[in-house]
């Protein structure tokens, strides 16, 4: 038996498990912290596209009820309504008529007296009575009130009744009411905005009934055959706002619901399990395929997951969320109200003044006020990017600039000259070029440059050559230094279209430029040009 090879591959062995220990661990915490990540924007997202629908549902009835009211104080209508004349009814009629117009439809406007017969309908239809509606005892109490979901007898469709009362203009007492039916066909077609393919929206009346789903067409059947089907969800919420964890047409769902104020009814969104899980087990395939290559190289490496995953809804998100989930940048959300959501934009907005500011400082080099080693990275990949979508007959130059001697004048005249030298380079470098070039230092006296929309290599050797110029005419404190500049230079698509090529490219041009003397610059390729 060959023992040094049995300790070998019992060595070998050992440090996969130990390797792999710490991989597991991390799987199985990653895990359950995207899930509960992800939970948390669900929710989020949940609860403002709840914000949203019921926002809707409250500017629906309020420019019905603004409407309503204004009728109810016009004094043909309590004239009407004291002593219903013929006279008096064709000219209520006739305003009924008029205030149809006002929202371009043909739904149904009555005039009722206290004694709950109609005196006035708009469709001309034959007048009931509605002594058994809840709507009318409401009137007599004085309230606006918006009804249940019920089917229209002259049309068949689900409606609601949203009335106003009249009251005598001496006792303001009610002697009558207002009323106008609304279809819920344009609740119907704003809940299919609010949709998507991951998750359902439902409002139900205070009755339990469906009156607006996202994934069905509600009409009178399927109202009576979806009644009460959702009352699990009534039975266990104690909030007006919440979030709970319940089966939801056979699904393990998350479900956000919350209830609108002026109408009692009930929104809800459910955002399945399956969803999110289906997210996570993909990040775990990864994470375990990234963890498997770091094994077989030997190689320590870190893998960070995208903040799209965690915004959001923040664009609200959207933000929320749609803040937000996303890759960080987003436009200024438009404020187009003071209400609620209006400040709910205006807070956004606010966090991502502060988050762009935080962040633009982040991007910076503290001592010379280029951008740092990452900003440039990212940078040069999005300028690429563009680049090779334009597809156009453009170059782009990546220069790479190393300080020579930089190291012999910090050790001569000290490292505060020395960050003199670096903050006086950075500042006559900025000068060569345009304000969208991107200047940045990748740390010590190491230099990079990205320029686009080049259209020849003339402009690329004269700029290395001014590079090279202002290095080697540098004066901090009276003193000339004796600093010059290592230039190595690769240029897009010749030497690649991808930034760890064309790194690499400009990266073996610099030490092509050391090891031949220093003070020059070298184009990536087989000849010299400086």
């Amino acid at each position: 038996m060959n023992i040094t090879k049995s300790v070998r591959d019992k060595l070998f062995v050992l440090l996969i498990v130990i390797g792999a220990l710490p991989l597991i661990l991390v799987l199985i915490v990653g895990a359950s912290k995207m899930i509960s990540e992800l939970e948390e924007i669900a929710v989020t997202n949940g609860t403002l596209r709840n914000a949203i629908i019921s926002e809707h549902m409250t500017e629906l009835m309020e420019k019905n009820f603004y409407v309503l009211r204004s009728m109810a104080l016009n004094p043909v209508i309590s004239d009407c309504l004291l002593e219903p004349t013929s006279e008096r009814l064709s000219i209520a009629a006739h305003v009924l008529d008029d205030t149809n117009s006002v929202f371009g439809d043909d739904n149904l406007m009555a005039l009722t007296g206290a004694d709950a017969k109609q005196l006035v309908r708009t469709d001309r239809s034959e007048l009931v009575n509605v002594s058994k509606r809840r709507h009318f005892h409401e009137a007599m109490r004085g309230n606006d009130f918006v009804s249940d979901v019920m089917v229209s007898m002259s049309t068949g469709r689900l409606i609601v009744v949203i009335e106003s009362p009249v009251l005598d203009r001496d006792s303001q007492k009610p002697i009558g009411m207002v009323q106008r039916n609304l279809n819920l066909d344009q609740l119907q077609r704003f809940i299919e905005t609010q949709d998507d393919k991951d998750i359902s929206v439902i409002v139900l009346d205070r009755e339990d009934k469906v009156i607006a789903y996202s994934d069905v067409i509600v009409n009178f059947a399927e109202e009576h055959a979806l009644e009460g089907k959702y009352s699990f969800i009534t039975e266990q919420i104690g909030d007006n706002v919440g979030a709970i964890r319940a089966d939801f047409n056979g699904e393990d769902s998350l479900i956000c619901y919350s209830r609108n104020e002026l109408t009692g009814w009930l929104i809800i969104t459910a955002h399945p399990y399956r969803v999110i899980m289906d997210r996570v087990y993909n990040k775990i395939i990864e994470s375990i395929t990234l963890g498997t290559f770091m094994l077989l190289l030997v190689i320590g490496t870190a893998y960070i997951l995208s903040s799209k995953v965690t915004r959001p809804i923040l664009e609200i998100k959207d933000a929320a969320d749609k803040i937000i989930r996303g890759n960080g940048k987003f436009e200024k959300i438009e404020v187009s109200s003071e209400d609620e959501l209006g400040q709910m934009a205006e807070a956004f907005n606010k966090i991502r003044s502060d988050r762009d500011a935080y962040q633009m400082e982040s991007e910076l080099d503290k001592l010379t006020k280029l951008y740092n080693k990452t900003t440039m990275e990212r940078a040069c990949k999005m300028k690429l990017k563009t680049f090779n979508e334009q597809n156009n007959e453009t170059i782009l130059a990546l220069y790479v600039i190393d300080l020579d001697h930089f190291k012999e004048m910090n050790d001569t005249y000290g490292h505060q000259f020395g960050d003199k030298v670096l903050v006086e380079f950075s500042r006559v470098l900025r000068k060569q070029f345009r304000p969208n070039d991107c200047i940045g230092r990748f740390g010590g006296d190491e230099f990079v440059v990205i320029i686009d929309n080049l259209p020849g290599m003339g402009i690329v050797v004269n700029k290395a050559e001014r590079i090279k110029a202002v290095a080697g005419n540098i004066v901090v404190d009276g003193i000339k230094t004796s600093v010059t500049a290592s230039i190595g230079v690769a240029v897009a698509p010749q030497h690649g279209t991808d930034y760890e090529t064309l790194f690499k490219s400009a990266d073996e041009s610099l030490y092509h430029v050391k090891a031949n003397g220093r003070n020059g610059f070298y184009y990536a390729s087989a000849e010299t040009i400086g």
